[in-house]
């Protein structure tokens, strides 16, 4: 879909950007900034588009892949939302009315035997 080669596409530049920073596992190097904070939240989003569907985004991006690791792995990130942030989201994108809330009503009714094929 359109939508997910846009956001390949951002996530490219993103990926780009962190090939020619200094070491360390933020946007700015060992330093965390205003841009981890910033998509501590995306990467939320991108969790559960994983959960969703195999959409590529980050396929061949493992520096923002790693920098997606690093943040949910700081304490500050994963505990901005609560415990039941994963459902709620899913709960939420569901009921959009959008080309993802037709994914997850399909999967939802799909037999366990198709959902594993």
């Amino acid at each position: 879909r359109h939508e997910s080669r846009g956001l390949s596409e951002m996530f490219a530049r993103l990926e780009a950007e962190l090939s020619v920073r200094q070491s360390g596992p933020w946007f700015a190097g060992e330093r965390f900034s205003l841009v981890d904070a910033v998509y501590g939240p995306v990467f939320r989003y991108v969790d559960m588009f994983d959960r969703i569907g195999d959409f590529g985004i980050l396929d061949g991006k493992p520096l923002v892949q790693a920098w997606r690791h690093a943040l949910s792995e700081r304490r500050s990130v994963s505990e901005a939302v609560s415990p039941d942030y994963p459902q709620r989201l899913h709960a939420f994108l569901r009921a959009k009315g959008s080309y993802l809330s037709g994914i997850i009503r399909r999967q939802a009714t799909a037999t366990p035997q198709a959902r594993s094929a």
